[in-house]
């Protein structure tokens, strides 16, 4: 009896001091995160209010008027900055950002030449820093926010976006900011995450900085860490495709774009939406007729020889449209994946699409329906049809193998979702042509015709795929606000973890104690 009294109060303070343990890592891991000390610090500009600097309102910007104008930031003696992070209105053209001393040394300098064009700058600073200023060298740039991080582990929320890929396995070209998740599924999650295939997603129309955010967001959010490509057409729709192809600046502005960004990306192959744009939708229809012309035109040197003279000459393999009915291939987006926590592509894209808030009265990713996010068409291929039809990758050396699909599959150990959340409301059928991006985000704009315009002839494209499919001979190669963070100078941490191991050990003596108490009491009574 005493042996299992003892084994039970040792296998207790086990118990107890193991959870104390687990306890102390998670409070030692959450103090060593870097958290908001922008509260802290105080900022100066050359000109402008700088409190639009940090009421973290996107739509109310800090500008200028004068080419050297700053913003400065002086950083408390007692704390020690480790992360700046500024959010542009649109992509930056020139700045200097300056770190001293507290003696007003100069430290270090860096410009945009130091990262990439993007809405989210994110630059790391030394522990020695206790100013930081922010020199304009162009005009025309306006600053939303800017935000300052104690040293540590960036939070999830701060964005610190890699720059594109500089060769991709595939390009999914997407009309506006969400028609990659609504009418192209799991290709995203499943591709550029689940498996890593290197992946460069393309938005060719500009929803407004508003929807380029969201999109940001949602592409973090399912786990791409590699930044999206923005082509900044205008958005809007126009009664005919003549009207919108003269609204995005002509047939030969629109396949020169669209080249130099095949030619800079060297995708195996592209994924894009409906020839007949899906519901109808002048912009998702000339999104997908423009690819072909634009895959030709990538493959000669002799066409838009400057990209071609940066770049080189580039031919694609081949060429998927969203709900093509020739050579048609079913994507399995359903399946629970190791490399998406257990969840499905489906739902991974479900859960991105939840961050463009602004569009989710109008659409939502579901499963099936009438515009089935997984069904494609094989429109164009230079290694022939596809045999297996379960990956777009198929005949190209990015292909994923059925190794790494059998090692990939997984079970979720818990799933908020279930099945409902991707049936949806029947929202397609409410769809129409004149229902446009813009127009449900910019009331007020103008529905367009315009007239004149070269057109990206849809039967002169769908003629460059012969039936049945034959190898081609290659052509000569050539950041929304993140989530608030704590701006406490310390969290619990610590503090927090030594007095639970305090307590479980105190624990531990008082049992001890009484087992003791009631092994004497016992001797002086048999005795």
């Amino acid at each position: 009896m005493k042996k299992q009294l003892g084994r039970l109060a040792a296998l207790l303070c086990l118990c107890l001091l193991a959870a104390a343990l687990t306890a102390a890592q998670c409070a030692l891991a959450e103090e060593s995160k870097a958290k908001s000390i922008t509260g802290k610090c105080q900022f100066v500009v050359s000109e402008g209010s700088k409190r639009k600097l940090t009421d973290k309102n996107v739509r109310s910007c800090w500008e200028y008027s004068k080419r050297d104008a700053y913003v400065g930031v002086h950083i408390p003696d007692d704390r020690e900055a480790g992360w700046l992070r500024i959010e542009w209105m649109f992509d930056p053209t020139g700045f200097e950002l300056i770190e001293y001393s507290a003696g007003k040394e100069v430290l270090r300098i860096r410009n945009q030449d130091d990262t990439f064009p993007n809405i989210y700058t994110v630059f790391d600073l030394l522990p020695e820093t206790k100013y930081i200023q922010l020199r304009m060298t162009a005009m025309g740039q306006q600053i939303c926010t800017v935000a300052v991080y104690s040293s540590g582990t960036p939070p999830e929320g701060l964005q610190i976006w890699q720059p594109p890929v500089e060769k991709a396995d595939l390009m999914v070209v997407s009309a506006h900011q969400d028609d990659e998740l609504i009418f192209l599924g799991g290709t995203i999650p499943y591709y550029a995450v689940a498996f890593q295939r290197p992946t460069v997603v393309m938005y060719m129309a500009n929803c407004t900085r508003y929807r380029r955010a969201e999109a940001l967001n949602a592409l973090w959010k399912m786990g791409v860490r590699n930044y999206p490509q923005f082509l900044n057409l205008p958005d809007g729709h126009s009664k005919t495709m003549e009207a919108g192809l003269n609204k995005w600046g002509g047939k030969d502005h629109v396949l020169e774009l669209v080249a130099e960004q095949i030619r800079r990306y060297q995708p195996e192959v592209i994924v894009t939406q409906d020839l007949n744009g899906e519901y109808g939708h002048d912009q998702h229809k000339l999104t997908a007729h423009a690819m072909m012309p634009a895959i030709e035109a990538a493959a000669d040197p002799n066409q838009y020889p400057e990209s071609a003279l940066r770049y080189g000459a580039w031919q694609v393999k081949k060429l998927y449209h969203h709900l093509y009915n020739k050579h048609r291939i079913k994507m399995d987006w359903n399946t629970k994946l190791a490399g998406l926590g257990g969840k499905t592509a489906l739902k991974m894209a479900w859960i991105g699409m939840q961050e463009q808030a602004s569009q989710l009265k109008y659409y939502n990713v579901k499963k099936g329906g009438k515009y089935d996010n997984a069904k494609f068409g094989l429109f164009f291929s230079t290694v022939g049809e596809d045999v297996a039809k379960n990956d777009f990758l198929e005949h190209t050396d990015g292909a994923i193998t059925a190794e790494e699909i059998a090692a990939g599959v997984g079970e979720a150990e818990h799933d908020d979702l279930e099945d409902a959340d991707l049936e949806g409301d029947d929202w397609e059928d409410a769809l129409t042509p004149e229902m446009t991006d813009s127009k449900e985000t910019d009331p007020g704009q103008d529905v367009t015709e315009e007239s004149g315009a070269e057109a990206i002839e849809p039967e002169a494209a769908d003629s460059a795929l012969a039936e049945p499919l034959t190898e081609a001979t290659e052509a000569p190669a050539p950041t929304a606000e993140p989530q608030a963070a704590n701006e406490r100078s310390g969290a619990p941490g610590i503090g927090v973890a030594l007095g639970i191991v305090a307590g479980v050990g105190a624990l531990g003596a008082a049992a001890w104690w009484v087992l003791r108490r009631r092994q004497r009491h016992r001797r002086r009574y048999w005795h």
